[in-house]
């Protein structure tokens, strides 16, 4: 038996994305919508489907997970059936690598505990990487700033920012950093000093497209002056960059934590996916929430009057057999009446769980 979660599940914890295609509606076979496929690493990990379509699909799907957005798109098979898809991606949780445990380092670390990001501290000094320091940390590593990189595997989830106690090792930091593939690089400095370095760097045959990759000085500039407000503006630049890319991504580890437990287990539930957002709606496409039978929730997709309704509608799909899609319209009179800034629409998938499948 396949879980399918469970997969995903695995597959994140070895260090690869993964995409799950689902069939939403298809014109003429009923019996495939919520059939799946899991691809990662540009490999068909698991198909619910045959082995001729699973291919068909992929190669109507390749150009879409160059992009790592979650979508719907629209398939024609030869039988001249045609079946609506949404491919979600689960990405990699996102890794801070902080270089330096001094003062902003450790501000940093305190605030990024309060978001969703697994935080490692790395200095050469002991006194500065350890737990009384650093008690929000995911792991610390007290070593030669260089050597300690080379201990990290890679990940184009790692967010890096250099606050090291000197423009020397700011400096090999950086050069280390440019050898790996992140979503971000900061580097904190004056404006001066960071002229210097960039200009250095492009004399030592550096790329224009490598040195671009930097930000620098680091933080979006809201004028910060203590320890605190440094970290504040370099966080919100991590996040700027962060959502700028994944702006419809609201995949919840919280939710697919669920979502594996409910397979072993074999609990029944409904899970609800918005495939596709439109205009103004408190949560985007990609957002998941599970409607247990006594009408618990885990999970959201965006909160009063549209949730409510979701879950109504949810409800309702534990005396049918087969998963449907759901269209929510959120008029702007029933937002305002529910005080919410929204006025747009939600095409919502309703599909029975566990999804196990032989």
């Amino acid at each position: 038996m396949m879980n399918i979660y469970n997969t995903i599940s695995e597959q994140l914890s070895s260090g690869k994305e993964t995409a799950l295609i689902t069939v939403i509606s298809s014109d003429n076979n009923p019996s495939l919508n919520g059939k799946k496929v899991i691809l990662s690493e540009d490999k068909v990990i698991y198909s619910g489907l045959d082995r001729d379509f699973t291919g068909r699909i992929y190669t109507r799907a390749e150009p879409l997970l160059k992009k790592a957005q979650s979508v719907i798109t629209v398939f024609n098979s030869d039988q001249k059936e045609q079946l609506q898809l949404f491919i979600q991606f689960f990405k990699l949780s996102p890794r801070l690598i902080i270089l330096g445990g001094g003062h902003v380092g450790a501000a940093l670390c305190r605030m990024a505990a309060q978001l969703d990001y697994e935080i490692t501290v790395i200095d050469d000094r002991p006194s500065f990487a350890n737990e009384s320091v650093h008690p929000d940390a995911d792991q610390l590593i007290c070593e030669e700033f260089g050597r300690a990189l080379d201990l990290i595997e890679p990940s184009p989830s790692d967010y890096i920012i250099i606050v090291t106690r000197g423009h020397r090792h700011d400096r090999h930091c950086l050069e280390k950093a440019l050898e790996r593939d992140s979503a971000y690089i900061g580097m904190i400095g004056s404006r001066k000093r960071v002229s210097e370095q960039m200009k250095s760097m492009a004399e030592l045959g550096y790329s224009r497209d490598q040195l671009a990759r930097i930000h620098s000085p680091i933080g979006l500039p809201i004028g910060a002056v203590t320890e605190a407000e440094i970290a504040l503006s370099i966080l919100a630049e991590v996040t700027a960059v962060r959502r700028s890319g994944c702006s419809d991504e609201a995949f919840q580890d919280e939710v697919l934590r669920e979502l594996k437990q409910l397979e072993e287990d074999g609990r029944k539930a409904v899970l609800a996916t918005i495939i596709n957002a439109r205009g103004s709606t408190p949560r985007k496409t990609g957002s998941q929430m599970i409607v247990f039978p006594d009408g618990a929730l885990k999970g959201t997709i965006g909160g009063g009057c549209a949730e409510a309704e979701v879950r109504r509608e949810a409800l309702l799909c534990f005396d049918r057999a087969q998963a449907r899609l759901f269209k929510l319209k959120l008029t702007a009179d029933a937002a305002a009446e529910e005080g919410m800034a929204c006025g747009g629409s939600m095409d919502i998938f309703l599909e029975h769980l566990p999804h196990i499948s032989p």
